[in-house]
Parts: C-alpha cells; structure tokens; sequence
C-alpha cells in the first residue's frame, strides 16, 4: 500500500514511495529504471514520448500492454498520457484501438476524468471529440467536471460545459 507523497512533489509531477511496512517494490514508481523496465508504454505516454510509442507499438506482438493498469494508480497508457496532457500519445493509442471510455478498475476513472484533473483543456477537447462520456462518474460519483473543478482547471470546466457536462449528476449531488 501507498504510504505518502514525498515532501515537495506537485500535482504534475507527483510519484509515491512505499513504506518498509507495504511489502515491496510494486508500487515504487520512485525508482525511474523500475518504471521504465516494467511500464515502457506507461512511460512513453506520460513523458510523450511519441518516437519510443511508435517503436513500442511495432515491437508488440499483444496488445495488453495498452491497456494494463500500472499498479500505482491503476491508469492505464491512455490515462497516463491525458493525465500529462500528451495529446500526440493520447491520439496514437486511441488510433490503435484503446477506447476514449476504458475505465479503471480501481477507481472506474476515465481518461477524460485525468485529463481533466491534469488541467489539460486539449486533451479533453480531443477525447470529447472522439466521443467521450463526459458525465461518466468514477467510483466516489465525480465526473470529469468535478475533477477540473479541483484542479482549479476553468478551461477544461469550460470545455466539459460546451461538450455537454452537467455541473451537477445525480449519484454525486455535487
């Protein structure tokens, strides 16, 4: 289990560390070689690292790798690289298959809910675009909405508006 962020880190930039208690390195994205060896895709999407993407994408003989859950946060590739606003990524992936609502098992969060919370007004455009639900609620009920709205994000409020959110959904009450 996670146990904290380090001192210092922000939002964009943020990578956990586990406690001695927690059992392991599972979850140790803190140690870069760690995450690039087991997570390459997850890598490349979050740096936007479109060349390494498209050479991973000739590289794999099975698909799972786009679509499998880091064991930090749960997102998958296509959350990564919404989350880190790279839209090039964002657009390669759903090109190849990965679907603009895969939800995350952990949180059944959208890439359109970490876009939004990552404060990235042109992802969200893009994936809304691509026919992304932007009134799906994750687990604690939030839409992507509510996400922007805590990121202090008003151009993706803003965005999500136009496509179609509602500021309040029914299951949230927010």
């Amino acid at each position: 289990m996670l146990s904290t962020l380090r001192d210092g880190e922000h939002r964009g930039s943020r990578h956990f560390y586990t406690s001695p208690m927690s059992g392991g390195l599972q979850a140790d994205f803190s140690n870069e070689e760690g995450f690039i060896s087991r997570f390459p895709v997850h890598r490349a999407c979050r740096d936007g690292d479109v060349g390494a993407l498209v050479s991973l994408f000739q590289q794999l003989s099975d698909p799972a790798p786009l679509t499998a859950e880091d064991p930090c946060y749960g997102w998958s590739p296509l959350h990564w690289a919404a989350h880190y606003g790279q839209l090039e990524c964002v657009m390669h992936l759903v090109q190849r298959g990965c679907e603009v609502n895969t939800v995350t098992s952990r949180f059944q969060q959208t890439p359109t809910h970490t876009a939004a919370f990552g404060g990235h007004p042109h992802c969200v455009l893009w994936l809304t675009q691509a026919g992304a639900d932007v009134n799906m609620q994750d687990l604690v009920g939030e839409a992507p909405i509510h996400k922007a709205a805590r990121s202090g994000s008003v151009e993706c409020i803003q965005v999500l508006l136009v496509a179609g959110a509602k500021a309040q959904t029914a299951q949230s009450g927010r």
